[in-house]
């Protein structure tokens, strides 16, 4: 169900900075470059924009902790003197390690032989880990945007529930975009290693809405291209 995670999830909304009418101007400059490359560029007066519209784009982010202990088997090496023949930790007694004639004789030049002990190691794994989305649940690098009370909407839900403005939500579930965490984050224990605990936390899942102008354009041939202008950043994307 999209409302378990409700009380995880801060909702915001940024505020458009950048009016339609500047937004028309900033394309009308660039328009060109909709249809043009490096070596080719078509007129200005065969390149005209229709229409303009403003919505509100979801990119969600989660964010999580994942803490794991366990056991694993492992052998460490203790290097002891030529006179050591065996080890004894606890109960446990280790021998030192075969040798030919020629390591013999080698580890009476060094002066040392060398014991293998089979024992236990107790790992611990603490690593957390953010993910954001975007509203079509590609996974994207998150942009930067200021957040205070001067660039983001008092009242959010005023926006959200407007009937006059299009508002693009997630089409990914927030259980999915947690699972993908929880997947990330999540390590396969190695082969015979001994569980003692494994915990995921979900952090935080914050939902921003950015205010996006996207306007058509007619090329040559009555090619049609979409350029899209963030709002709040005054920046064509």
């Amino acid at each position: 169900m999209a409302g378990s995670y409700d009380s995880s999830v801060s909702v915001v909304v940024l505020r458009a900075v950048l009016s339609e009418g500047a937004a028309r101007s900033m394309a009308e400059r660039k328009k060109h470059t909709v249809f043009g490359s490096l070596l080719s560029r078509p007129k200005e007066d065969v390149v005209h924009l229709q229409d303009v519209e403003l919505s509100y784009e979801c990119m969600r982010t989660v964010s999580g902790r994942y803490e794991s202990d366990y056991l694993r088997g492992a052998t460490h090496t203790l290097t002891v003197d030529k006179s050591v023949r065996r080890v004894v930790i606890g109960d446990s007694s280790f021998e030192t390690r075969p040798q030919s004639r020629l390591k013999k004789a080698l580890a009476v030049q060094r002066g040392s032989n060398k014991i293998d002990v089979d024992l236990k190691e107790h790992v611990a794994i603490d690593r957390s880990l953010e993910i954001t989305f975007d509203a079509d649940g590609n996974e994207i690098q998150k942009p930067k945007y200021k957040i205070n009370p001067e660039t983001t909407e008092v009242s959010p839900d005023s926006i959200l529930g407007s009937d006059d403005l299009l508002i693009k939500s997630p089409s990914m579930e927030r259980e999915d975009a947690v699972a993908i965490l929880e997947e990330r984050l999540r390590s396969p224990l190695e082969p015979g290693a001994e569980e003692i605990s494994d915990e995921f936390d979900l952090d935080s899942i914050t939902e921003l809405y950015v205010p996006i102008f996207e306007i058509r354009i007619r090329g040559p041939r009555n090619k049609v291209g979409i350029m899209r202008i963030d709002a709040a950043r005054k920046k064509i994307l």
